[in-house]
């Protein structure tokens, strides 16, 4: 695939300059080069990932900040390796062709092999960066927090603690009904004292995952809209091909034909157009439902959102 040499270039071995094998040889150098970092590459990531995943799962911290400190050395050691390949394609590669280049004429029979040798490893590079931008993606991927793990952590300390709060006055047993999210006043059935109830550093953190954890849960409905979306735009690109195939067609068959494709098309466009919205609304409706089940008490706050983005639908 990655060959300097064609057939016809073969052919004439016997006449090619010198500087020729001497091109050849610095595409191996540098296609060897490039297996050796993604084979590092490859073991790195693979070897970090797993290790991402759970430590993002064990990271008790709010803000996830040892996470996140690993995650940036391993994006930097990503990013090393894509930087030695760029520096090494641009010293060894780039800036031999400019120099043979240069020292040969564009008249010259051979000028032509100068430019194969970049082609050829420029398409190399470019598979190498195509490689690293797959584990990079990868990588990224290990942020995406398993939300519902978080939740059910929530969901288990409010039943080990909601009916271990007493009144501080009386001494009665008070039962914490819901997960509260801020400081809030209970009163004692008993003796009628308000007692302040503060709730834990991850029950209070329920309130920042919750529309995350919504949007989670109905993924699948925004995947919907968002395909039936982008139906319309393809289509009418579609058609759009369709018009200019128009222009220098005679043959009134053939127009007839292309006039029912672009009709066909403009149906499913115009279907597109209408569906999206709906999917939309019933994606937004469905999100924020999940929303209000996680945090019932932000329900009137959340109403409005809604209300307020299906003004712009």
């Amino acid at each position: 695939m990655f060959g300097l040499f064609n057939k016809k270039q073969k052919q004439h071995q016997e006449a090619l300059p010198e500087w020729h094998s001497e091109l050849g040889e610095s595409q191996q150098r540098w296609f060897t080069f490039l297996e050796k970092l993604e084979a590092k590459m490859e073991e790195f990531a693979a070897a970090a990932i797993p290790e991402l995943k759970q430590l993002l799962q064990e990271d008790d911290d709010l803000y996830k900040r040892t996470f996140h400190r690993v995650y940036s050395g391993v994006n930097g050691q990503i990013q090393n390796i894509r930087n030695k390949a760029r520096d090494t394609y641009e010293e060894k590669i780039i800036d031999v062709y400019h120099y043979y280049s240069s020292q040969i004429s564009v008249l010259s029979p051979y000028h032509n092999l100068v430019s194969d040798f970049r082609n050829v490893c420029s398409d190399r590079y470019n598979d190498f960066e195509d490689k690293s931008e797959y584990w990079r993606n990868e990588i990224e991927k290990t942020q995406e927090r398993d939300l519902e793990i978080e939740y059910q952590k929530i969901l288990s300390e409010f039943e080990a603690v909601k009916n271990k709060f007493n009144c501080t006055q009386c001494g009665g047993g008070l039962t914490i009904d819901r997960i509260f999210l801020i400081e809030t006043y209970i009163s004692c059935p008993y003796c009628k004292t308000q007692n302040t109830f503060s709730p834990s550093t991850q029950a209070r953190n329920l309130q920042n995952i919750a529309r995350n954890l919504a949007e989670q849960r109905t993924a699948h409905l925004k995947k919907d809209f968002e395909v039936e979306n982008s139906k319309e735009r393809e289509l009418y690109h579609q058609i759009h091909e369709l018009e200019l195939s128009k222009i220098h067609q005679s043959d009134k068959k053939i127009l007839s034909e292309i006039q029912s494709k672009i009709a066909d098309l403009e149906e499913q466009r115009q279907s597109a157009i209408q569906n999206a919205p709906k999917l939309h609304q019933h994606y937004l409706r469905a999100m924020y439902d999940e929303w209000n089940k996680i945090t019932p008490d932000l329900k009137e706050h959340n109403e409005k959102m809604y209300q307020n983005q299906l003004r712009y639908l």
